[in-house]
């Protein structure tokens, strides 16, 4: 397994420095990996060009457009949107727990753009800048909100949150802060029989 990711490894830093790699296996059954094809079988192997991105930035604006236009595809309108409730790492305890998500947003919401919350990915509408989220199984969730542009493309998102929720059970009860029982009474040694 080590001699793999070595190979591996070897094939990634050749890829780096050149764009023409070779691959054979010698008669031991070990392949190898060159920019140089050392044997007879030696096949080349294409190499993928690593993706780029242009960001919004440098993109050129539309000849057509105005700069207004412009402006409005390069420059969000909100300074942040960020998740007030449920607060990071909250712990939630019970079979019935209902979990509101509050999110706070810096700037106005745009009537054609909408708000959305994802929980483990699943996305769910917001009603204004909250949703709530129930029938929780047991277990941690990763919460996060979006605003969405009018063709469903998010124009700003929060950091991604995270809270649990706690099933009771005999080794966890309900709440750390739920009242313990009292304790169990020691017996009383019995007496020996006294005789009369």
């Amino acid at each position: 397994m080590r001699i793999l990711l070595i190979l591996a490894g070897l094939a990634l830093s050749l890829a780096a420095a050149s764009q023409e790699i070779y691959r054979w296996v010698d008669k031991n059954g070990i392949v190898h990996y060159s920019d140089q094809p050392d044997s007879p079988n030696a096949e080349l192997i294409t190499v993928i060009e690593s993706n780029t991105y242009d960001s919004a930035d440098t993109a050129p604006a539309s000849s057509s457009g105005t700069a207004e236009e412009a402006d409005d595809q390069t420059v969000s309108p909100y300074d942040s949107l960020s998740i007030v409730q449920p607060e990071p790492d909250q712990v939630f305890f019970g079979s019935d727990v209902v979990v509101t998500a509050t999110a706070d947003l810096q700037g106005t919401l745009r009537p054609d753009h909408s708000v959305v919350f994802f929980l483990n990915g699943n996305r769910r509408p917001a009603q204004g800048l909250s949703a709530e989220f129930s029938g929780l199984a047991r277990g941690s969730y990763f919460l996060r909100a979006s605003i969405l542009d009018q063709n469903g493309d998010p124009v700003v998102t929060s950091q991604q949150t995270t809270f649990h929720v706690r099933q009771p059970s005999i080794n966890s009860p309900q709440s750390p802060l739920a009242p313990k029982p009292p304790p169990k009474p020691t017996p009383r040694p019995a007496r020996p029989p006294t005789g009369n």
